[in-house]
C-alpha cells in the first residue's frame, strides 16, 4: 500500500530554500570578503600614514640613547607626549618606537618600559625585515587576548641627513577600525534572512498553485479507482497539470464506455443464461413427479436441482459483483438485522452441527445501512465460517459500538481451521477461492459492500484456531453515492 512521504510543496519549498540560501551565502561570503580585504588595506595605509608621521616626530638622536629606567627622564616624557598626542588626535591604539633587535624605546601608553623586549614582533619578522630595509609595512590582522583583532602599521625612522634605518615607529589600530565591516556583515546576513523569507513566502504559494490542483487530481483518480464515474474533472490550468486532467478526465470516459457496455453484455448473458435455466428447473419438477415411484431416479433428479441451483448464484453472483449502484441507507435496529440474518442461517447452522450466537455490544442506536447488502454479505460471511467449521463449533455474529463516535462493527468469529498467512492477503480478490466449487466472490462482494458504505473490512486469522472478519462502518459521516455488491 502506497503511503505518503514527503510532500510535494514541502520538497519544492526546501528545493527553493536551499538553492536560494546557498546563492546567498555565496555571493554574501564574496561581498563580505571583498570589502574585508578593502577595508583592511585601507587600515594598512592609514596606519603607515600615522607610522610615518610619527616617524618624523621621534626620529631624534636623543630618542635612540634611552637607557633602561630613562622613562622619568624630560625626554622620555617628551617623546611619549608627543606620540599620545598623536594617538588621540588620529584615534589609534598605540604608538611605540623600538630599535632594530625589537626592544622598546618609547610607548605612548607607557606600559613598554624602555629596553623590554616587545614579543609581539616576533610574528612580523617578515614585514619588520622590509621596514629596516627602508619600506614602510603592515602586519597582517590578529587577534588579541581579549578577543579584539588589530592591525599593525610600520615606518623606519632615520636620522637627519642619514640614509640608515636606525630604528621603527610601530603603529596599532584597534578593533573599532572593523566595526565598519562587523555592520558590513549584519546587514548582510539581515537582507540574507529576508530574501529567504521572501523566496520562502513566493515558493510556499508557487507549491501551493502546483500542489492544490494536483491533489484535487489526486482525489479524482481515487474516485474513478473507487468506481466513482460519473463526476467531470475540472480542467483548471492550461498547462501540463491541465493536461493530466484532460487526460483523467478522457481515461475516466472510456472507463465509463467500458463498464457500460460490460454491464449490457453481462445483462444480456445473464438473461441467455437464466432462461435455460429456468426451463430445465421447470423440467425437473416435471419429471419429479412421473418418477414419483423411483427412489434412485429422485436421487439423480435431486443432484441436477442442486447443480441447477448452484449455476443460479454463479449468475447472480458475477452480476452482483458487476453492478454498481449507491447503497439506500436507512435506519436499522441492529439487533432485529442480527437476528433476522441467524434465522436465515439457522438452516444450515444446525444441518453443519454447530451453534450459532448472536451477540449486540455496546450501543448501536442511530446505525444506517443498506439493509438489503448489508444482509447479503453477512450471509456470505456465515456461509464461510459454516464451512470452516467443525462440528460441535460455535459461530458468532456480533455487532459492537467502540466508543461514542466510533465505528460500527460487524463481526463473524468462527472456531474453524483459519487462513494461512500466505493466503490472508489473496481472499478478499474476485475469483479467488480454494473450494472445488466456488466463484471465489463472496468475501469479495462482502469488500463491496464495506467500500459502498466509506468504510472497511478487516480479517484476523489464526491456523487451527478461528477467523474473525469485521466490517467497520462509518457512524458519523453517510455516504451519498458508492457501490454495492
Amino acid at each position: 500500500m502506497f503511503t505518503h512521504g514527503a510532500k510535494l510543496w514541502l520538497k519544492l519549498l526546501v528545493a527553493f530554500l536551499a538553492s536560494t540560501a546557498l546563492i546567498l551565502a555565496g555571493i554574501g561570503y564574496l561581498a563580505f570578503r571583498a570589502a574585508a580585504q578593502a577595508m583592511e588595506a585601507q587600515l594598512g595605509d592609514s596606519l603607515i600614514a600615522v607610522a610615518r608621521v610619527s616617524a618624523g616626530q621621534v626620529g631624534k638622536p636623543r630618542a635612540l640613547r634611552l637607557e633602561p629606567g630613562d622613562e622619568q627622564s624630560r625626554t622620555y616624557k617628551n617623546l611619549q607626549e608627543r606620540l599620545e598626542a598623536l594617538r588621540a588626535a588620529t584615534e589609534v591604539e598605540r604608538i611605540y618606537l623600538f630599535d632594530p633587535r625589537g626592544r622598546a624605546l618609547v610607548d605612548s601608553a607607557g606600559e613598554l618600559r624602555v629596553g623590554e623586549e616587545i614579543v609581539r614582533l616576533s610574528a612580523d619578522r617578515a614585514e619588520l625585515h622590509g621596514v629596516f630595509a627602508g619600506q614602510p609595512r603592515s602586519s597582517l590582522l590578529f587577534t588579541g587576548r581579549d578577543g579584539a583583532r588589530f592591525k599593525s602599521g610600520f615606518a623606519p625612522v632615520r636620522l637627519e641627513g642619514s640614509p640608515e634605518v636606525v630604528a621603527a615607529v610601530g603603529v596599532d589600530g584597534s578593533a573599532r577600525f572593523f566595526e565598519p565591516l562587523a555592520d558590513l556583515g549584519r546587514v548582510l546576513g539581515l537582507v540574507g534572512g529576508l530574501a529567504l523569507l521572501l523566496v520562502g513566502l513566493m515558493s510556499v504559494l508557487l507549491a501551493r498553485r502546483i500542489t492544490q490542483p494536483l491533489q484535487r487530481l489526486v482525489e479524482a483518480a481515487r474516485a474513478i479507482g473507487r468506481g466513482e464515474l460519473e463526476g467531470e474533472i475540472g480542467v483548471e490550468t492550461r498547462d501540463e497539470i491541465g493536461v493530466l486532467a484532460w487526460t483523467l478526465n478522457d481515461m475516466r470516459r472510456s472507463i465509463l464506455a467500458r463498464d457500460q457496455q460490460l454491464q449490457m453484455m453481462l445483462a444480456g448473458i445473464a438473461h441467455e443464461v437464466r432462461n435455460p435455466l429456468g426451463g430445465m428447473a421447470l423440467f425437473v419438477g416435471l419429471l419429479r413427479e412421473e418418477v414419483a415411484d423411483r427412489p434412485e431416479a429422485q436421487k439423480q433428479l435431486e443432484r441436477v436441482a442442486t447443480e441447477l441451483g448452484y449455476l443460479e448464484r454463479v449468475v447472480r453472483d458475477f452480476l452482483e459483483f458487476a453492478r454498481k449502484r449507491p447503497p439506500a441507507l436507512e435506519v436499522v435496529d441492529a439487533r432485529e438485522e442480527l437476528q433476522a440474518v441467524a434465522t436465515l442461517m439457522s438452516a444450515e447452522v444446525a444441518q453443519a452441527g454447530l451453534v450459532l450466537e448472536v451477540a449486540l455490544e455496546g450501543d448501536a442506536r442511530g446505525a444506517r445501512w443498506d439493509r438489503e447488502r448489508v444482509r447479503g454479505a453477512l450471509l456470505n460471511l456465515l456461509r464461510n465460517a459454516v464451512q470452516a467449521s467443525s462440528p460441535g463449533g460455535r459461530v458468532t455474529l456480533a455487532c459492537r459500538v467502540d466508543g461514542a463516535g466510533g465505528p460500527l462493527a460487524l463481526e463473524v468469529r468462527d472456531q474453524g481451521v483459519g487462513i494461512p498467512p500466505e493466503l490472508r492477503d489473496k481472499v478478499f480478490d474476485p475469483f479467488f477461492t480454494t473450494r472445488q466449487k466456488g466463484t471465489g466472490l463472496g468475501l469479495a462482494l462482502v469488500k463491496k459492500v464495506a467500500e459502498a458504505h466509506r468504510g472497511r473490512l478487516e480479517l484476523q486469522s489464526e491456523v487451527g484456531r478461528g477467523t474473525t472478519v469485521r466490517i467497520l462502518l462509518p457512524r458519523d459521516e453517510l455516504p451519498g453515492s458508492g457501490e454495492a455488491g
